[in-house]
């Protein structure tokens, strides 16, 4: 009889394990009325909805079960119609979840079944809250009516609550070590820098450089599980976004060096790379062209970026082939024009200390606006060596609707009005030209040093310029957005 028990128990045994390998979640939820609740989940920052639970009106309860288990991350349970939700955690060791809570107060009333994880997820919540409440409670008084031993006072009870938040969260991580609370945890952990000595500008800096250089001490920018959490695309953007100077050169090197790590894990690389690549082929900051041509050749036309297809590849590469030549800091393709006497004019050999290309179309609405700015700005810097170049992008017989449009218009006697009949220049090809108005400045090497201005920015591009020449560094401007969405 005993044999027989443990035959059948042991027979038992794969089909016990078997109604555990998959994911289950039973909510009871008070004081909520829809028949359905979203099951939804982290990707980057975005939330995306991964199945629904129905309301099982015998139990009231809402259920849903999957054979295979979700992959650990942190999931948010939507309530419907408010689109209101709450997080919870989903590891290898919880996929069976059992919860209990209050619409009208999630943290305050949530309970779990045998969710270690969980439990401790809310209650350090519930923590912050108290915490945040406290700080409140301290700042209600004007610091202004404060004598600077009253100010001192606050500052060190602001502190403190800080540090209790601070070994709260360092408790949590070593007692949830490995598992995805101290994982997430410890990635959302900002580094503590020493004290420094100095001034107080000398302190600032050595404190943003601990910061930068010391940021990814607690992210692991390689794991899944962060990836279907909020923590890892917030944190990577943040210190590409603040971090980093705003230069393409230092961009690049340090993209660099984040995708490098992330290519230990394609599903995270996966992700990144094409959010970059998107994010600088996009970006209204001058320059910034040259980081996603940097993307592009390091890790398109090296074949790193393997989920793409033959015809991405060369659509991909075809477009930052055409941004190359004109890059910020490149020298400016050498074209020949002609001017309205048929005479030809070489780029090269134009000797200004400043050239003003100026790619326009005498139908182009946006370049009627530009083309009187431009004027203005030629006339207020008449006294200086700037070379104001048009370049009409008609060709053949429409070029005479260019002269016309110069003939009739006020001040384009200041320009150097050119054009190409037969685009024997290649010119919208050299310059990626794909719209108008489009602008650039040369120095008198004819470097590119900006591009892409609206008419406006070149009272105040122009003339930093002219002041910086000879020296090291490029100014970051915001671009247009006419120039990025309204070209004609």
């Amino acid at each position: 009889m005993v044999k027989y028990i443990i035959s059948f128990l042991i027979a038992l045994l794969p089909f016990s394990l078997l109604a555990h390998e998959g994911f289950s979640l039973k909510v009871q939820l008070h004081n909520y009325e829809n028949d359905t609740l979203l099951l939804a989940y982290y990707h980057g920052e975005r939330q995306l909805i991964k199945d629904t639970l129905f309301r099982d009106h015998e139990s009231n309860q809402f259920f849903i079960s999957r054979e295979e288990p979700l992959d650990p991350g942190m999931y948010l349970v939507v309530m419907k119609p408010d689109m209101r939700f709450f997080q919870l955690i989903v590891d290898d060791n919880e996929q069976d979840l059992s919860l209990e809570a209050d619409a009208e107060s999630i943290s305050g009333s949530i309970l779990f079944e045998n969710a270690p994880q969980n439990t401790a997820f809310f209650n350090y919540l519930n923590f912050l809250e108290n915490q945040r409440k406290k700080a409140d409670g301290l700042r209600e008084g004007d610091e202004e009516d404060m004598d600077e031993e009253e100010k001192e006072a606050l500052r060190k009870k602001l502190l403190n609550i800080d540090e209790e938040v601070i070994e709260f969260q360092n408790k949590l991580t070593v007692e949830f070590e490995g598992q995805f609370l101290g994982v997430f945890l410890k990635a959302n952990r900002d580094p503590q820098p020493p004290e420094f000595e100095g001034s107080d500008s000398e302190i600032r800096r050595q404190r943003f450089q601990y910061v930068r250089n010391h940021f990814f001490d607690h992210l692991d920018v390689t794991d899944s599980r962060l990836m279907r959490s909020p923590v890892l695309a917030s944190r990577v953007n943040h210190y590409v976004d603040n971090l980093i100077p705003r230069h393409p050169d230092s961009i690049s090197i340090e993209l660099t060096k984040i995708l490098d790590r992330m290519m230990e894990n394609e599903q995270i690389f996966r992700f990144f790379l094409p959010h970059f690549v998107n994010k600088y082929a996009r970006s209204n900051i001058i320059g910034m062209d040259a980081v996603y041509v940097h993307l592009i050749d390091t890790y398109y036309k090296t074949g790193k970026a393997t989920w793409a297809s033959e015809e991405q590849l060369k659509s991909i590469v075809e477009n930052a082939d055409r941004m190359r030549p004109t890059l910020i800091g490149k020298t400016a393709p050498d074209i020949v024009l002609q001017d309205r006497d048929g005479q030809r004019v070489r780029l090269h050999e134009l000797e200004y200390d400043y050239t003003i290309l100026y790619f326009w179309r005498p139908d182009c609405g946006h370049c009627r606006r530009y083309t009187p700015q431009i004027v203005r700005f030629m006339r207020e810097f008449e006294d200086e060596n700037i070379g104001l170049v048009t370049i009409c992008t008609k060709f053949t017989d429409e070029v005479e609707t260019c002269w016309k449009y110069i003939d009739d218009t006020d001040g384009t006697d200041l320009f150097l009005n050119l054009v190409d009949p037969f685009h024997r220049s290649r010119f919208s090809v050299l310059y990626n030209v794909r719209s108008t108005p489009l602008l650039f400045v040369l120095d008198a090497d004819k470097e590119i040093l900006s591009k892409r201005l609206s008419a406006e920015q070149l009272f105040d591009v122009v003339p930093m310029l002219m002041k910086r020449n000879g020296q090291d560094g490029m100014e970051m401007l915001e671009e247009d957005p006419l120039d990025q969405t309204q070209g004609e």
